[in-house]
C-alpha cells in the first residue's frame, strides 16, 4: 500500500495532551458525521527526518530526474520511482544504489507515455496511469510488457484522461475524466470508482458532470481543482477524498460504494493567496488550459483547503491542509493532521526537514518518506507556457531525496 508511514523512534510532545476529544458524532440515515475542532485531542508531535540518500541534481552523473509522478516499493525495500516526463521507472536499493530503469516511452505494449501514477496490482505486476490520453499500461518488476487492461469508456465518450490510481485488494481505483457528446453539448464527466482487473465497474464513490465550452470559455479553480488527486484507499479497502476546494470535509465510502461518514473541520479558515502566488497559480493555469482558444481562468483568492489525503497502514488518515503546505512556520517542512479510525482529529504531526513545502514535494512508500525538490517549477516549466506573467520556467534539475523518521 502506498502512502504509508512508518515511524520507528521517539516522539516529542510540542504541546500538553489533551485530556479528551471535544468534538460531536451524529447519524443521520445511516452517514455517520464527525465534526471536529480546531485543537487535536493529544496535542502536536514533531517528527524529525533524518536523510538516508539523495539522487539526481547537478552532480549525479548516472541518473537524471524529469517530472517525477510517484514511488512505489517492494518486498526487499527497494524504490520504483516513476519519472513521468521521460517515460521510465527507476529501481533503486535501499542505500539508493540504481538497480535497473524499466519502461520507456512509446505506444506499444510496456511503453506509455504522460505517466502521472502507478500502483502495484493483485498480480504483482506495476501499473503505470498514462494520464492523456487516458490508459493503463502494466509492466513487470523486470520490465516485460504485462497484461491488457481495457480502460472503461461509457457509451458517447469521445476521449478520456486518468489522473490517478490504487490497489484495492483484489480491484483497483481509478479517477479520471471522459468527455462525451450528448444532446449538443459537450460533458465533462468527473469519477472516482472501482473495478475488477477485467475493466468491469464494482463501485461508484464519486462522479459529476458539466458543461464544457470550447472557445472563449471561464475556467474556475474550485470547479477545476476537483477530487481527482485527493483521495486514498485504506487498508480496510475503504476510500477518503476531498470534494470541496474551500471547505475542509473528507467523504469516506465502504468499498462497496455505500458512504459510511464525513469528517469535517467547519471553523477551519481558509489560507490567503499572496499576491506573488496568486500570480505563479495564475500562469500555472493559463498554460495548462490554452488548448481550449480565448479562455480565461478565475483563479480563487485562497489557497486549497486540503492539499494531500493518505492512509497509514493502521488505518488511520494523514491530512495535509494549505495552511501546512503554504504557512507552514519557521524551521519545519509540513504538517499532517492525524484522524482515527472514527475520524476523529486526534493530533498533530509536524515534520522538520531541510526542504520546501511549497517548491518540494513529498511522496511516502514504506518505511521512508521521499523529497523531490523543485517539483513544482518543474512542472511548471514542463506545461511550457506562463501566459503574461513575469515568472521564470527554467527549473533546476531535481533530486530526489530519501529519508527515514527519527524521534
Amino acid at each position: 500500500m502506498k502512502a504509508m508511514l512508518i515511524i520507528t523512534a521517539s516522539i516529542l510532545l510540542a504541546s500538553a495532551c489533551q485530556a479528551e476529544w471535544t468534538g460531536q458524532m451524529t447519524v443521520e440515515e445511516g452517514v455517520t458525521k464527525v465534526t471536529n475542532p480546531e485543537s487535536a485531542a493529544e496535542g502536536e508531535q514533531l517528527l524529525e527526518m533524518h536523510e538516508l540518500w539523495r539522487r539526481g541534481g547537478e552532480d549525479d552523473e548516472e541518473v537524471f530526474f524529469g517530472t517525477i509522478a510517484e514511488f512505489l516499493h517492494d518486498d526487499e525495500g527497494n524504490i520504483y520511482l516513476l519519472d513521468g516526463q521521460v517515460s521510465e521507472i527507476h529501481i533503486f536499493d535501499t542505500e539508493g544504489e540504481l538497480l535497473e530503469t524499466i519502461g520507456r516511452q512509446g505506444e506499444g505494449p510496456g511503453e506509455f507515455q504522460n505517466g502521472g501514477d502507478m500502483f502495484w496490482t493483485p498480480d504483482g505486476e506495476i501499473c503505470v496511469v498514462q494520464a492523456f490520453p487516458g490508459k493503463l499500461v502494466m509492466l513487470t518488476p523486470d520490465g516485460a510488457p504485462g497484461t491488457t487492461f481495457s480502460l472503461p469508456y461509457r457509451d458517447g465518450v469521445g476521449f478520456q484522461a486518468v489522473s490517478r490510481g490504487d490497489l484495492q485488494g483484489d480491484a483497483v481505483v481509478l479517477s479520471g475524466t471522459a468527455w462525451a457528446r450528448i444532446d449538443g453539448k459537450q460533458i465533462q464527466f468527473t469519477y472516482l470508482k472501482s473495478y475488477d482487473m477485467d475493466g468491469n465497474e464494482l463501485a461508484t464513490y464519486q462522479e459529476t458532470d458539466q458543461e464544457v465550452g470550447f472557445g472563449n470559455y471561464e475556467f474556475i479553480e474550485e470547479n477545476w481543482v476537483d477530487f481527482q488527486r485527493r483521495w486514498d484507499v485504506a487498508p480496510d479497502g475503504r476510500v477518503a477524498a476531498a470534494l470541496s476546494f474551500e471547505d475542509y470535509r473528507i467523504h469516506v465510502w465502504n468499498a462497496d460504494g455505500t458512504l459510511d461518514r464525513i469528517i469535517e473541520r467547519p471553523d477551519y479558515q481558509a489560507v490567503p493567496r499572496s499576491p506573488d502566488e496568486s500570480e505563479v497559480f495564475q500562469a500555472m493555469y493559463d498554460a495548462a488550459t490554452q488548448w481550449n482558444q480565448g479562455s480565461t481562468f478565475r483563479v480563487n483568492p485562497n489557497h486549497n483547503t486540503v492539499e494531500q489525503i493518505l492512509f497509514r497502514d493502521d488505518g488511520t488518515l494523514w491530512v495535509q491542509s494549505g495552511a501546512d503546505r503554504w504557512q507552514a512556520g519557521p524551521g519545519v517542512f509540513t504538517s499532517f493532521d492525524v484522524y482515527d479510525l472514527e475520524g476523529r482529529y486526534v493530533r498533530k504531526v509536524t515534520l522538520k526537514a531541510d526542504a520546501d513545502p511549497v517548491q518540494d514535494g513529498l511522496f511516502f512508500a514504506g518505511d521512508r518518506a521521499f523529497v523531490v525538490t523543485d517539483l513544482l517549477d518543474a512542472m511548471m516549466a514542463r506545461m511550457g507556457g506562463n501566459g503574461d506573467a513575469d515568472i521564470a520556467l527554467e527549473s533546476e534539475p531535481v533530486t530526489v531525496i530519501s529519508f527515514e523518521f527519527s524521534m
